[in-house]
Parts: structure tokens; sequence; C-alpha cells
């Protein structure tokens, strides 16, 4: 009988543990403004699942949530202003009426492009190596073109998850956490690529 709630409780336990992970980064992501630490803290409780096996979910988040609430923010409404100022711009080109409209184009899509695929590595370099600033800029940059199929692959995952919203908003809410989910593993991986290869230099 305790060799059956042992193996029960080891099944429902993840479970439970990304309910609550979801409800907590739903909340947290409620002011808009706190998006960026919400994610940021999601993230790194993800991680610490990966890296050390802690698989507190409630108090890690909140802890976390303080630890990474100021660059975060900093992160997550800089991206997302960054953002909307992109897509405005693509918008604009789109209504031009002018031979150059083919060139303004491209160069406005390949912006939105690059800023989407380093948007995949700031919150992965911000939680596992605590970079700020230009320095953060640059380490998701590097991490990007080192494994661009990486990027693209969780790129590719976000437009899945926007598809799905789309088709099912109440279904989403139960699955948002998987966004981060994703995202940290992946992005763990590339971690782990990188310093094999910088090891191997050495």
């Amino acid at each position: 009988m305790n060799v059956w709630n042992g193996k029960t409780a080891g099944l429902v336990r993840p479970v439970a543990n990304i309910f609550i992970l979801n409800v907590l980064w739903i909340i947290g992501c409620l002011p808009i403004i706190t998006i960026g630490p919400s994610t940021a803290a999601a993230m790194a409780v993800l991680r610490e699942w990966k890296t050390n096996g802690n698989d507190s979910v409630i108090r890690s988040f909140f802890c976390l949530f303080q630890r990474h609430f100021k660059q975060g923010a900093l992160v997550g409404n800089g991206w997302l202003l960054a953002s909307v100022v992109l897509m405005a711009d693509l918008v604009f080109v789109l209504h031009l009426q002018t031979g150059w409209k083919l060139l303004f184009l491209s160069l406005a899509g390949s912006a939105c492009l690059l800023w989407l695929l380093i948007g995949t590595a700031l919150f992965p370099c911000l939680v596992h190596y605590e970079k700020t600033g230009l320095a953060l800029l640059k380490t998701s940059f590097v991490l990007v073109f080192s494994d661009v199929q990486t990027a693209c692959a969780i790129l590719l995952f976000w437009f899945a998850a926007v598809l799905l919203f789309l088709f099912s908003p109440v279904l989403t809410l139960f699955t948002l956490i998987f966004i981060p989910f994703v995202t940290i593993r992946f992005s763990l991986r590339s971690f782990e690529r990188l310093e094999q290869q910088a090891s191997s230099r050495l």
C-alpha cells in the first residue's frame, strides 16, 4: 500500500506542480508590467527542477520573482515595447505606396524575425547566467546564432501556442506554462552544448 502511495505521489506531484506554477505565472502576468518578472520566475523555477532537482513551487516562485523583479521588468517591458514598435513599422510598410515597398518590407520583416529569435533566449540567459543590460543582449545573440535550430524550434512552438489560443482560449489557460517550460528546456540544452564546446577548446 505504501509502495502504491509512493508511485501515485510520484505521478501526481509533477502534474500538480505544473498546474500550480501555471496559475502563479498567469496571476503574476495580470498587471501586465509584471509579465517580465513573472516569466523570469517561472523559468527559474523550471530551471531548478531540471538542474537541482528542487521541485518546490510556491516558495521558489515568489523568492525568484523578487530576485528577478527589476531585471525581469526591464527585459519584459523593453521586449514588449520593441515588439509593438516593430509590428507598427511592419504594418506601416505594408500600407506604403512606393516602388521601394518590397525592400522596406524585407528590412522590417527581417528586423521582426531577428527580434523574435533573440527573444527566445533573453529570459533563459537572464535566469541561467544572470546577465544584465547589453551583456544580456550580447549573450542572447550569441546563443541564438550558435544554435539557430533550437531558437527556430522555440519560435515555432510559440506560433503553435498562439494558434492554440486562437482556437481554444480556455484550453490555453491551462497549458500556458508549457511556453516557458519548452523555452527553458530547449535553452538548457543549448547552454550545455555551448559549455561543452567551450571546455573542448581549452
